[in-house]
């Protein structure tokens, strides 16, 4: 049971969700395992309470049971979790006959990189609103310090080579510096 515990860890979502339409369940525990703080990250920062997050998160996972038949191998497994997650999230405005025109589009996309920066330390509340940060800049130090990624792994990100990745850094870290502590700005 250990080995094949290991082996299920060192696989992709992608195979993980095969061998789960296969009916292996422990493909399920382990996809769920490794996904369920990423979705449940992703809804508090979208939800009001917890008794909605809680009803959201269940149907995202049902959904994924429901529909596990229609999962196609060729496809990258995130992405499609991440549809499920976000139809779950708009069927539930709908539900609750919230003013769906007041929530933008925006708000509802859903990319891996936003679910693991929210997942990991939630940098939004930590990060000034007063700074004057570029959306580059501001991703950057998200991935920097809320997923410590490497440069080149955010080079990668954010389609640019590691030499710039390392100066949007630099430069965010300049002008949060500037409103931390604005007397040693010469």
């Amino acid at each position: 049971m250990n080995e094949n515990k290991k082996s299920y860890t060192s696989m992709g979502g992608s195979e993980l969700m095969v061998l789960y339409q296969g009916g292996d369940m422990e493909a399920f525990n382990c996809l769920y395992d490794r996904y369920k703080s990423l979705v449940y990250g992703y809804l508090h920062k979208r939800l009001r309470n917890r008794a909605e997050i809680d009803e959201v998160f269940q149907d995202v996972f049902l959904r994924l049971h429901h529909s596990r038949s229609r999962y196609k191998s060729e496809f990258p497994f995130e992405p499609w979790l991440y549809a499920v997650l976000r139809n779950s999230l708009i069927d539930h405005y709908r539900k609750k006959e919230k003013q769906y025109h007041d929530v933008s589009l925006d708000e509802l996309e859903v990319t891996p990189t936003a679910l693991q920066v929210e997942d990991k330390h939630n940098l939004d509340g930590l990060l000034p609103e007063n700074v004057d940060l570029s959306k580059k800049q501001r991703h950057a130090i998200e991935l920097r310090y809320g997923e410590d990624f490497s440069f080149e792994d955010i080079a990668k990100t954010l389609g640019t080579t590691s030499s710039n990745a390392r100066q949007l850094v630099s430069r965010a870290l300049k002008k949060l510096r500037k409103i931390i502590k604005p007397e040693d700005v010469t």
